[in-house]
């Protein structure tokens, strides 16, 4: 792409448990190798694609990332609902949301939730047997799966952070073609 990049990113950036910036930092310096973006997170979707939209930065460097919140067949129709079809070459998404990359690499879950403490069973042997991209609402999915472990159910603010440092860069490309858009557009 040439020059820093600028990626708007749907979430907010800080909670009282974590840098959400730091972990998405984490996760995109696998494969970018400190050529990392600089990167602004939006709040919701609405205002992330808001401030993508009237940015004063380089429009041509600027890029978004936003949940599709739908299956990943639908991406043209959200381009053309959150009126995005003009910049569609700048805009990733994590389909269906961001919850379904931490679905798709069940040894991550594993290692951060460990066992269901009424079961005995890993989060693993407890997934659909179904690819991460085709779960819908993988955020309740993740709740419903880790809600008798050790660290509690899964919450956004509380994992998230701590999640994307654990996340394979190279295992995301493979499972989520939007992600590996993204690094390809970054690098």
């Amino acid at each position: 792409m040439g020059g820093k990049s600028i990626l708007f990113v749907e979430g907010e950036p800080k909670s009282p448990n974590g840098d959400l910036r730091h972990g998405l930092a984490k996760l995109l310096e696998q494969k970018l190798k400190g050529n990392l973006p600089k990167t602004i997170f939006g709040g919701g979707k609405t205002q992330a694609i808001r401030k993508f939209k009237t940015n004063k930065l380089d429009a041509k460097q600027s890029l978004l990332l936003i949940d599709l919140d739908r299956p990943e067949g639908n991406i043209k129709a959200d381009l053309i609902d959150c009126d995005l079809l003009e910049y569609s070459e700048n805009v990733f998404y994590m389909v269906q949301e961001m919850d379904s990359w931490f679905l798709s690499q069940p040894d991550v879950l594993d290692k951060f939730y460990g066992k269901d403490n009424n079961n005995g069973k890993l989060i693993s042997q407890k997934l659909p047997k179904k690819k991460a991209i085709e779960i819908e609402h993988p955020d309740e999915k993740l709740q419903e799966l880790t809600k008798t472990t050790t660290r509690g159910k899964y919450h956004k603010i509380k994992h998230v952070v701590e999640l994307l440092k654990l996340l394979d860069a190279t295992k995301l490309e493979n499972d989520f073609s939007e992600f590996k858009r993204l690094i390809e557009k970054l690098k």
